[in-house]
Formats: structure tokens, C-alpha cells, sequence
């Protein structure tokens, strides 16, 4: 039976929203250990990593809007992503008055140079946005909170149907390098899932692991200012983009007034 409708839910111990629900139950977990709400957001953020890596990663940025109900008190936490120093403008040239081809309709680039490969790489906010919010806020250590993802990890990424349609769609991008196209293709070709209910294909996230791994031990400065700012710089600087360990280790969060938008006699805050 299907129900066509959206039932309101409570909680007294918090609740956890997330478009992937393991990575929602990971941070329930947190919170039903005791860990304030940031612990919860910090747990989840690197366990969609893994568990959607086309929407969510420590490649990426973002913004984190907080309410502290104890100090009656709002506070925005801004990592967003920020070009690499070395950039040029004119790497980057305009092609007539189409579009681009991604979510976002900004002018087309010549070959999706900003869009894929590694021209398109900015320098990445998550993982400095979540040290900030676990600085300010968190009870429960760095290393416990990255934990859940690691294991998530060492499973591999279960291909269901949201997964392979995802996949199909990006098939010609991430075709073009090698990376990527050992990671989530079959012989240059989208995985499928099986008919049978009893079983299941995984792709390997080995790498991931080792990543989140180290970035658990090692902690979150290690990502812009440790092995793992130079590896990701080598890496880019082998495939001819901009991201150098300068601008790794320059990178930082930044904490922000929210905007108050005025909304049918209340505010909402972002």
C-alpha cells in the first residue's frame, strides 16, 4: 500500500533529515549517544560522502545555518568553495550565448572547462567547514564522528537504481579520465544492479577509506596543511590544474551574521 502524503514527525531526542537514509541513521546514532546536534551534522556529512558521492563530499563546500536554543542565538558557518590563486580568466573563455550544461545556468564555458576535469577543481570548504562547526560546538571526538563514514567505506557503494541512473548521467563525464572511470564504471560502461532481490554489487571505495582513514587519525588540518593537502595538490598538478598546497593551506571557514528574510510575519534564516 502506498500513502500519498507527508505525516508530520516528532522527536524529543532530535531529529536527523538526510536524501540518504543510512547517513541519516548514522547521525541518529550520534545524537541517541549523547552528541549534540553538531556531532550529529558532522557524522552525517561524512557519511553522505560515501553514500552519495554525486551530491555530497569533502571535494565540495557549503553553508551551515545553526541555532544554539541554549543562548538563543543564530550563527552561520560559510565553506564555500574559493579559486585556486593562480587562476586565469582568460582559461576559461565564453563560447557565444549558450548555456552551461550543468545544474547551474551560468554562461558556457569553452569545453566545460569549470564544469568537469581538473580546471574545474576550486579549493574544497567541507572539511574545514565541519573543524569549525566541531570546534565550536561538538562534544564527541573528531576521530568517532568520521568513524561510521570509514566503515561505510570498507562496504563499498551499493548500486541500486538511484545509483545507476545517477552514474548513467554523468557515464560521458566521468569517461573522459581515469580516475573516475575506474571508480564507477565496467568496462566504460554504467554498473547494473542485479534482478535478484538476494543480490547486490558494490563498487570498491578502497581509496575513500584510506582517505577518511587518515583524515580521522590525522585530523582535519591534515587535509589542507598535512599528507593529504600534498597528495591532493600532486595529484591535480599531474592532471594540469590550478589547486596548489598554497591554497590548501590558506583556506578557512568563515563565521556569519545570517540573513533575516522577512516571511509571512516571521523571519527565515540563511
Amino acid at each position: 500500500n502506498q500513502i500519498v502524503r507527508k505525516p508530520a514527525v516528532t522527536s524529543k531526542g532530535g531529529i536527523v533529515a538526510s536524501q540518504s537514509r543510512r547517513a541519516a541513521e548514522v547521525g541518529a546514532q550520534v545524537l541517541a549517544a549523547g552528541g549534540d546536534c553538531v556531532d550529529a551534522i558532522v557524522a552525517t556529512t561524512f557519511a553522505l560522502n560515501v553514500l552519495e558521492p554525486w551530491n555530497s563530499g569533502i571535494g565540495g563546500g557549503g553553508a551551515m545555518v545553526l541555532y544554539r536554543a541554549r543562548e538563543n542565538r543564530y550563527e552561520v558557518i560559510d565553506y564555500g568553495m574559493c579559486a585556486p590563486l593562480s587562476i586565469r580568466a582568460a582559461d576559461y573563455p565564453i563560447v557565444g550565448d549558450r548555456v552551461a550544461t550543468d545544474l547551474f545556468p551560468w554562461p558556457r564555458v569553452k569545453d566545460d572547462r569549470n564544469i568537469h576535469g581538473p580546471g574545474a577543481i576550486a579549493v574544497p570548504g567541507v572539511v574545514a567547514g565541519m573543524e569549525e562547526a566541531h570546534r565550536r560546538h561538538a562534544r564527541m571526538s573528531w576521530k568517532d564522528l568520521v568513524a561510521p563514514a570509514v566503515g561505510l567505506a570498507g562496504e563499498g557503494l551499493l548500486v541500486d537504481w538511484w545509483t545507476e541512473l545517477t552514474i548513467a548521467g554523468a557515464a560521458t563525464d566521468l569517461r573522459r579520465y581515469p580516475a573516475s572511470a575506474a571508480m564507477f564504471l565496467k568496462d566504460g560502461l554504467p554498473p547494473n544492479p542485479p534482478w535478484s532481490i538476494e543480490a547486490e554489487i558494490r563498487l570498491p571505495q578502497d581509496n575513500l577509506k584510506a582517505t577518511l582513514s587518515h583524515l580521522a587519525e590525522a585530523g582535519p588540518r591534515d587535509f589542507y596543511q598535512g599528507d593529504l593537502a600534498k597528495s591532493i595538490a600532486s595529484d591535480i598538478k599531474a592532471d594540469c590544474g590550478s589547486l596548489s598546497v598554497e591554497d590548501l593551506a590558506a583556506f578557512r571557514s568563515h563565521l556569519r551574521e545570517p540573513l533575516a528574510i522577512p516571511y509571512r510575519g516571521g523571519k527565515v534564516l540563511a
